[in-house]
C-alpha cells in the first residue's frame, strides 16, 4: 500500500484517485484545402487525443458537403462543437475562430468524357462496323478532386442499337459519390456487307449469283432490310435496279416453296443424326422460311426451314444425357 502511494505520487496523481486521459485537443485552422465531397474535421483541424483510435474517430468526423468548385465553406467553432455533440464525442475546439475552407479543384476535360461514352458505345455494339462522331464538343468540367478515386460510368439501359444521334449520359463519381452527369451528343453509323446490284437489273428478272455482290454500305435506320445473300437466289426482281443499288427486301420476291397442304419431305436433323420422311405442310414459305408440318402417322407438328422446292428441315435438340 505504501509502495502504491510512492507509486501515485510520482505520477502527479493522488493514491486512491482513477487517473482522467486528458481531452482532446482541437485546433482550428484559419484556412484549409479539402479532398472528397465531404469535409472532415481533420482537414480542417489539427486532431490529438490520448488514444490512436480516438484521434482517428476526430479526424473522420463528418461536418457536412464540402463547397463547390470555386467556393468557399466557413466553419465555425460552434459547428465544430455541434457536430461533436451529435456524434457523442466530447473536445472543445481552440485556434482561430472560423475555417474558411475551399476545395482543391481539378479539370476533367471534355475529350475524356467523349472518351467514355464512345467507349461505351463501342462495346455495346461490339463486333459491328460502326463509326461513332461527337455532334457537339463537350465542355470541360471542374470538380472536386478526390480523396481517393474519381470514376466515369456509362448506363446505356436497354435502348436498341441502332444507328442515328444518340444522347449519352456519363456520371462523374467523386469517391463512389455522384458528383455530376454530362450528356454527350455523338452520331453513330453502322455498316454492313449489303447485298448490291453487279450489274442492271430489270423487273421481273430472276437473280442468280451473278446478279449480285457484297460490299459495305451504310445502314440506315429508316431503310427496309437487305435479304440474306443465300436467300436471293431463285428470287425475282420486283422493280429495275441499276447497277450498285442495295437490294432489299423490296426489291425481291421470293416465290413459295412449300404451300399449305404440299405434302412435302421433311429432314430430321438431331446432332449428327439424320432421317428423312414425309409430311404436310401446314404454312407457306419461300427459301429459307420457318414453317410447320405435320407428320401422316403421329400427326405430331413440327417447325422447319424450308431448303429446296418440297424439303423442310427440322431441327431437333439433343437431349442431355
Amino acid at each position: 500500500m505504501i509502495a502504491a502511494a510512492i507509486l501515485c505520487a510520482f505520477a502527479g496523481t493522488p493514491a486512491g484517485v482513477e487517473r482522467v486521459a486528458a481531452p482532446p485537443t482541437i485546433v482550428l485552422r484559419d484556412v484549409a484545402e479539402i479532398l472528397g465531397t465531404n469535409l472532415e474535421l481533420g482537414e480542417i483541424a489539427e486532431v490529438r487525443a490520448a488514444a490512436p483510435e480516438l484521434t482517428r474517430r476526430l479526424e473522420a468526423l463528418d461536418l457536412g458537403p464540402a463547397p463547390a468548385p470555386g467556393a468557399i465553406r466557413t466553419v465555425k467553432r460552434d459547428d465544430v462543437v455541434r457536430a461533436l455533440r451529435v456524434a457523442g464525442l466530447a473536445g472543445v475546439p481552440s485556434g482561430a475562430p472560423a475555417c474558411r475552407a475551399r476545395p482543391r479543384v481539378e479539370i476533367l476535360t471534355g475529350r475524356e468524357l467523349e472518351d467514355a461514352a464512345r467507349n461505351a458505345l463501342m462495346r455495346s455494339f461490339a463486333g459491328r462496323d460502326i463509326e461513332i462522331e461527337v455532334v457537339r464538343p463537350a465542355a470541360d468540367m471542374p470538380l472536386i478532386a478526390p480523396e481517393n478515386r474519381r470514376d466515369l460510368d456509362v448506363d446505356l439501359g436497354r435502348r436498341d442499337l441502332r444507328p442515328g444521334s444518340w444522347s449519352v449520359p456519363v456520371d462523374v463519381r467523386i469517391d463512389g459519390t455522384r458528383a455530376q452527369t454530362a450528356w454527350i451528343a455523338l452520331e453513330v453509323r453502322v455498316f454492313e456487307r449489303r447485298p448490291m446490284a453487279a450489274r442492271d437489273l430489270r423487273r421481273g428478272e430472276p437473280i442468280d449469283a451473278s446478279s449480285w455482290t457484297l460490299e459495305r454500305g451504310l445502314v440506315e435506320a429508316s431503310a427496309p432490310p437487305s435479304p440474306e445473300p443465300e436467300l436471293l437466289v431463285g428470287a425475282t426482281c420486283t422493280r429495275d435496279m441499276p447497277r450498285g443499288t442495295r437490294i432489299t427486301d423490296l426489291d425481291v420476291r421470293r416465290d413459295p416453296l412449300v404451300r399449305s397442304g404440299d405434302v412435302v419431305e421433311i429432314e430430321v436433323v438431331r446432332g449428327g443424326v439424320r432421317a428423312r420422311s414425309r409430311a404436310v405442310a401446314r404454312g407457306q414459305g419461300a427459301l429459307g422460311d420457318r414453317v410447320e408440318v405435320q407428320s401422316g402417322e403421329s400427326q405430331r407438328r413440327l417447325v422447319g426451314v424450308v431448303v429446296a422446292r418440297g424439303l423442310v428441315r427440322v431441327e431437333l435438340a439433343v437431349s442431355p444425357r
